[in-house]
């Protein structure tokens, strides 16, 4: 039997609305290119059921899911039932949260496109402001995101295990996804890859 490919890609919600590279026509040439079996997107089965796709975001209410109607491309979604709210906190917590948010912005300003946000000092840098945020906004929102990652990988590997030897691309907010690559990694039965080669 041979090993299930997974690539994992970071998407950047909101920030691909900006003028930026990696903007929404740029994912989804990038995930037509790609062509995989299978896109895991972190919806809800009942969102997926109901086609309740307006409280999503824009890489997946205008992209992902679009993109997958018009071709053979399948979707899994991988959610739980109660996603993580978007981190805020009072006061100078706060306000410190807003300038990551800007560090953040600048970062994916300055990318030139979907690898440079996905690897790299870019992608460490946001890693690193990303866990920022989440100590900023208190142990709550740091159990709700772990929870979630947790959630998203049991799904990811579930869809593995039930459909061995696909190509599957994991399509998830890029503050998850270097959490999830390294939750695949070592599982004999997966093959996790870079974007360029699944």
């Amino acid at each position: 039997m041979s090993s299930t490919m997974i690539a994992v890609l970071g998407t950047l919600a909101d920030f691909h609305r900006e003028p930026i590279p990696y903007n929404l026509g740029a994912l989804v040439q990038l995930v037509r290119r790609i062509q995989p079996d299978l896109l895991c997107l972190d919806l809800t089965p009942e969102q997926w059921r109901t086609r309740t796709f307006a409280d999503l975001p824009p890489e997946y209410r205008e992209a992902l899911l679009p993109l997958a109607h018009q071709t053979d491309i399948v979707v899994v979604p991988i959610a739980g039932e109660c996603p993580p709210p978007e981190p805020a906190a009072p006061g100078w917590r706060g306000q410190v949260i807003r300038w990551a948010r800007s560090g953040l912005a600048a970062l994916h300003r300055s990318a030139p496109g979907p690898a440079a946000a996905n690897q790299g000092w870019r992608h460490e840098a946001a890693n690193w402001l990303y866990a920022l945020i989440g100590w900023l906004a208190g142990p709550e929102l740091q159990r709700d995101w772990k929870n979630h990652i947790d959630q998203l990988t049991r799904q990811v590997l579930e869809t593995a295990r039930r459909d061995p030897g696909r190509r599957i691309l994991v399509a998830v907010n890029v503050r998850y996804c270097h959490h999830i690559r390294h939750a695949l990694h070592g599982r004999p039965e997966l093959r996790v890859v870079d974007l360029s080669e699944l």
